[in-house]
């Protein structure tokens, strides 16, 4: 079990199917999600935080969403937390595991290889996608509680959380409305806050992330 835990648990992101899976990904999506959603990305990540890397949230509304971040950020190494039965599909399984999955442990003792590969990560500079939602629904228009941990690993190791939020824009054709858009949209990074430590802190981070989220959520995109 522990030997398969450890093959689950690992990424190679200066190998060559990672990097060439990555390379055909960034390459073949963009141009479909245009067409299929009129897909766009609104907002970038300040150099200085790419440098060292972050946490990513974003809400989970799309079933290729986490495809969406690895292509917006697609100069930069992005691991993200998933289930840990996505990483034992037949074949999509092993994909997720290539492109940077780390499985959610099923036991409270398997925290500790997620939070050395995390170290390990934002040591190299690398980003940690995190669904503070937690599960799909798709098409949602509204942004679902948050669970902690996000924000517990950004004050664990002194990150920034970046706010990404995918919302539905309207879309006109010959003046007339077709179906919505669909745009990313990259917010400013919170950063931990000083003088507050553990949970206080990362309950206030949350707190400023929901609420640029929510803000971004409620403005009317063109």
């Amino acid at each position: 079990m522990r030997k398969k835990n450890e093959q689950e648990n690992e990424f190679r992101p200066e190998g060559i199917p990672y990097r060439f899976l990555k390379w055909f990904i960034v390459r073949l999506f963009p141009p479909i999600f245009r067409v299929l959603y009129g897909w766009r990305v609104v907002g970038c990540i300040p150099e200085e935080v790419m440098k060292r890397g972050c946490v990513t949230v974003c809400n989970h509304i799309h079933t290729l969403d986490c495809v969406m971040l690895a292509c917006a950020f697609r100069n930069h190494t992005m691991q993200f937390l998933t289930l840990r039965d996505n990483l034992r599909m037949p074949v999509a399984g092993p994909i997720v595991r290539l492109m940077g999955g780390i499985g959610l442990p099923e036991r409270l003792d398997g925290w500790k290889a997620v939070y050395r590969r995390v170290e390990k990560a934002f040591g190299e500079g690398q980003f940690l996608q995190v669904y503070p939602e937690g599960e799909l629904v798709s098409g949602c228009r509204t942004l679902r509680a948050f669970k902690p941990g996000a924000f517990t690993f950004a004050v664990k190791y002194g990150r920034p959380v970046v706010p990404c939020l995918l919302r539905y824009y309207p879309r006109y054709r010959a003046e007339r409305r077709c179906r919505d858009g669909l745009e990313l949209v990259v917010l400013e990074p919170v950063f931990p806050p000083e003088g507050v430590k553990g949970r206080k802190a990362a309950e206030l981070m949350e707190e400023a992330v929901r609420k640029e989220m929510e803000k971004a959520l409620g403005k009317t995109a063109g």
